[in-house]
Parts: C-alpha cells; structure tokens; sequence
C-alpha cells in the first residue's frame, strides 16, 4: 500500500494545480488533505543556500540546420549568419540561351520578412533601416546530362547534405556590395551574382547542381528573410533584358550557418535565436547533507532498493543573482530562460525539459521569476524533474545537471497563463512574440555567485 501510494503521490505531483503554490505551506497541506492524501504526508519547504557550480559549460549549437520558414543574414550579437541554397535543374533550352545571349543578369531575391519588422513590437524609430552591405558569395557547381542527375541530387539525404556543409569547399567566390533596406515599401532584397558564376554556367549543357553561399561578416545587424517553405520564397532568376524575359529556379532547401565570433572564450554566453546551451553540474553532498539534517536522519534511505521513497519533490527551483549589464537585445523585451535536467533513463542520462508551474500571485505582482531582460535582481528556475529523479539516485554520489538556454521574448510577464489565449472578449491574447531575439546573454556573473535551490517536500514522516 505504501508503494502504491507513493508511486500515486509522484504522479499526482505532475498535475497539481497551480494555486497550490500561491498558499502558505500549512494551507498546502490542508489543500493535499482535502485531495483525500492522509495527513501524515505534509509538504515542507527546504532552502539549501550557497550552492556553487561543480562545472559550467556553453555549448554554441553551431550545426547547420534547415531554414524552412525563415533564414537570417548578417551579423549581430557576436555571431555571424550564413546562408546556403542547394538548387538543381534540368533545362537545355536555358543553357543554349545563355551561351548565345551577353545580356544576361542572374540574381538571388530574398523577400523581407515583414511581420517581425512591421510588428508593434519591433523598434518604431529603428524603420527606416538601411546599410550597404558587403557579401561574399561562394559556390559549388557540379554538371549533369540528364534528369536523373537532378533526381540523384534530390535524392541526397538532408541530414547529410547539412553536415558536409561544416566541409564547405568552394569551386570559387567573389565579394559584391548589396544595399539592404526594410521599411513600409521594401519587400524585396536582390543579391546580382557574380559574373563568374555565369561564366562557369555557360560552359554547361543541360544540368547542373549549384550550392551558392552568402556571408556578410561585415553587416552591422542580421536581416530576416523568408525561407523556403513559405509563399515568399527565395528565387534564383535570370533575367534576359533584351526580350525581358526570365526564367526562375527555386532552391529546394536552404542552411542556415552560424559562426561564433565571442572574443572570451571562457565566458558563459548564450545566444538567442539559436540553440545554444548552458549546462551547470553540481555535486551530490551539500544537497544530501541539508537533507540530512532537515529530516535528523541519513539521506538517502539505504535500505531494500535504496530509492528514498519517503518523500516525493512537489517543486524544485535554483536562484540566481542576475544582471543584466553584459547582455544585449533587439528588441527590448524581457526573454524567458527555458531549463531542462539531466534525468536517469535504464541507467543513462538523458535530457528532459521542464514543465512550469505557475506562481499566480508571484506574477501577478512582479513578473514571471525566469526571465533576463526584466526587473529584479535574481532569476529562478524550476527544475522539479531533475530534483525529483537526482534525490531518489543520488546514493551513488552522482551528481545534478541542468540546462538552460534562452526562449522567445515575453510581451505580457505578468499574464500568469504564460501561453497564447483567447479572452473573455473573444480576442486572442499573445503572451510571447513569435520571433526569436537575437540577443546575447552573459550568465558568467552567475555562475560565480552562490545560488539558492528550494524544494517543496512532500513526505510520510509523520510530523517531522
């Protein structure tokens, strides 16, 4: 029965209503009674201060990944964003006309992505933006004969394509100058190719395959762009002035490329927009220790299967000092911290994201406590999963690791819902914007300072 029980009660936790966490302990308990849980089991709160991390690492997530929806150009918050378009086509009417035609002008046009820079909550007084921009385009162009090269080509695996991008070689590239500018009116940013590549196309037949890369390592900000799967789509044209005539090529799948250009290689910085990850570790004893000393017993029971089962973590959150001083934004808005914790799986560790339990009263009054970018001097994050599995398995002297990186930027941190919903009046009610922020976040500061973990407790040792 006891088994049962427990295994019932760590369960149950997963669902516990938010307004729990609204009340003073003595009405959680009497909350939990009047769930039909015996009173011996309470809910008890632990502070365990002056944790520092055993290890903290960034990891900039620097693989090429598709950019179906949106592609990003430029260079912004010490990193500079790439774009790598795959096209093949079979076309021999095309190629006989460009070898007999000089006046032939081949582009790449990007069309703006104008919800993010006509949105409310992109700067007003940024609009107009405008920069000459210098590119470097480089390519790869390989021939074919026939349809079936064509076919062969989109036959190659995406996963593989992507990483042999990281042993990008090019046939050849030339830089170029483009002015780039967004306002009400720009809707269109067209890249002129370099007349070397036409002259390597001119020597073709009926197929090819042309990976084209642009870079603008130089560009004072990143511009965003539609991506592939979108209305919007990037084009590869060329245009014959004499007849004004064209013809169009649609990349099939574009990268998008990031390089980090941090100059502290030592520091904790996170990007947003981007995955990276900042995994903190720390050792099993001042955790073990506090709660030995809480409960007047060793921790962890060692008895039968050795699983503590006496207690089960209701909620779970570390503290941090926070400042914002060393971390820039776009768009000035606050940006949640997303966690996940390394939890044991048949004996290996693997990574499980966090669920967020709402503190209403807390938000209502000061804010969602997980974001940078915002008021106050602390950021808590909760980590009730990776406290719940850590406690149970900690006998062995592992120790406890989690994740964070940075989310999407929040436009109402006291709307305690902390997801999009309709109102009362029927209208949607947008809680997160739905664009990244490229912005950089420094947690070096944080690290370095002693952090508070709080547990919630919920137990069967009567009144202890």
């Amino acid at each position: 029965m006891k088994k049962f029980f427990v295994v019932f009660l760590a369960l149950f936790a997963l669902f516990l209503s938010a307004c729990i966490f609204d009340s003073e302990e003595t009405v959680m308990t009497d909350w939990l009674s009047d769930q039909g849980i015996p009173s011996g089991y309470q809910v008890q709160t632990l502070s365990i201060g002056d944790l520092t991390p055993l290890s903290s690492e960034v990891f900039l997530d620097s693989a090429p990944k598709l950019a179906n929806d949106r592609v990003v150009l430029g260079k912004t918050a010490n990193v500079s964003h790439d774009l790598v378009f795959d096209v093949a086509f079979y076309d021999s009417v095309f190629f006989a006309d460009i070898k007999k035609t000089d006046s032939v002008e081949t582009f790449l046009a990007l069309h703006i992505l104008k919800p993010f820079y006509l949105s409310k909550q992109f700067p007003a007084d940024s609009l107009p933006l405008k920069e000459d921009v210098k590119l470097n385009i480089s390519w790869k162009l390989e021939k074919g004969s026939s349809k079936s090269f064509v076919d062969s080509v989109w036959e190659i695996k995406t996963d593989t394509w992507l990483s042999d991008l990281n042993k990008w070689k090019a046939d050849s590239s030339a830089d170029t100058t483009v002015t780039i500018a967004v306002s009400a009116k720009d809707t269109v940013l067209k890249i002129g190719l370099p007349a070397e590549l036409l002259a390597a196309m001119k020597a073709l037949s009926k197929a090819c395959r042309l990976q084209l890369r642009v870079s603008a390592p130089e560009a004072s900000r990143a511009y965003r762009f539609y991506g592939v799967e979108t209305a919007s789509y990037p084009k590869i044209w060329a245009s014959f002035t004499k007849d004004k005539s064209f013809v169009e090529f649609n990349p099939f799948r574009t990268a998008h490329i990031v390089s980090n250009e941090e100059s502290c290689t030592d520091c904790l910085v996170l990007h947003g927009g981007i995955y990276d990850s900042l995994v903190v570790e720390y050792e099993s004893a001042p955790i073990m220790k506090a709660l030995s000393d809480f409960y007047g017993d060793e921790f962890p029971y060692t008895e039968g299967n050795g699983d503590d089962v006496r207690q089960t973590v209701i909620l779970a959150q570390m503290t941090y000092a926070r400042d914002d001083s060393q971390g820039s934004g776009e768009l000035g808005l606050p940006i949640q911290v997303v966690v996940g914790s390394y939890t044991d799986s048949a004996g290996s560790s693997v990574r499980q994201m966090e669920a967020y339990k709402l503190n209403k009263s807390l938000i209502a009054s000061k804010g969602h406590p997980n974001m940078v970018f915002y008021d106050g001097d602390s950021l808590t994050l909760q980590v009730t999963y990776g406290l719940r599995d850590f406690i149970n398995r900690a006998r062995d002297g592992r120790t406890f690791k989690m994740m964070m990186r940075l989310g999407y930027p929040v436009l109402q941190p006291k709307d305690s819902s902390y997801s999009d919903h309709v109102t009362s009046k029927k209208d949607t009610s947008y809680v997160f914007f739905s664009h990244f922020d490229h912005a950089r976040y420094d947690f070096s500061s944080a690290m370095k300072q002693p952090s508070t973990l709080k547990l919630w407790l919920a137990n069967k040792r009567g009144d202890k």
